[in-house]
């Protein structure tokens, strides 16, 4: 007949799984495996694509770069261009600048842009996009499909996931059929977080083809 478990051996018993749980190997081991399925559904949201998961998944410096690369497309439009330009490709750049304000961010102007939260560009874009799907179809279907190959750490706060792009088709250039490409994730509240590389992330270029020739 085996001996009744005694309260406290229960509790000694606890306190040993705590520990454990709480021991420097227990926490880079969950780190290990909290990193790579986070990369893993960063990249499901990338692919499918989900923006909302997307966005539930990007780091708040993320965003804000994001929000910061948007208004690049204006700050562009007004730096002095080297030699004679064709005024048509003025033109077209302005009617393009108008396109996206009216359109895809739904703002009067780039100051009002840079004012919105980082999240709400965020969003906009991908619901844009979203409405573009039916026409990116044959271009989406030459980008890469990516795995995730491993990680290291750079420090308590970034890790880096490795990433192998594989390429089945060709579109204009003849990019090797192998490429490596590397993921940020940063910590935040706990858990990690994507800085939105590389290239994920709806894009708005789609939108040129809503632009109209010079007359």
């Amino acid at each position: 007949m085996q001996p009744p478990v005694r309260a406290h051996q229960v509790v000694a018993t606890l306190i040993g799984f705590v520990a454990l749980a709480l021991s420097p190997r227990a926490h880079a081991q969950q780190d290990h495996n909290t990193i790579e399925l986070i990369a893993a559904d960063v990249l499901q949201a990338d692919s499918l694509p989900d923006w909302r998961m997307l966005l539930g998944l990007a780091h708040p410096a993320a965003l804000v770069a994001y929000r910061h690369d948007q208004l690049q497309i204006f700050t562009m439009q007004d730096l002095p261009l080297p030699g004679e330009v064709n005024p048509c490709f003025v033109k077209q750049m302005k009617q393009y600048g108008r396109f996206l304000l009216d359109t895809v961010f739904r703002v009067p102007s780039a100051d009002s842009l840079a004012r919105l939260a980082p999240e709400s560009v965020f969003a906009r874009v991908g619901r844009f996009s979203a409405r573009l799907r039916p026409r990116r179809a044959a271009i989406d279907s030459f980008l890469p499909t990516r795995k995730i190959v491993g990680h290291v750490l750079a420090n308590d706060s970034t890790a880096y996931v490795v990433l192998e792009e594989q390429y089945t088709s060709r579109l204009l250039s003849e990019p090797p059929e192998t490429q490596v490409q590397v993921m940020t994730l940063r910590r935040y509240r706990g858990t990690w977080r994507s800085m939105l590389d590389p290239d994920l992330g709806e894009s708005v270029g789609g939108a040129m083809v809503s632009m109209e020739g010079c007359k």
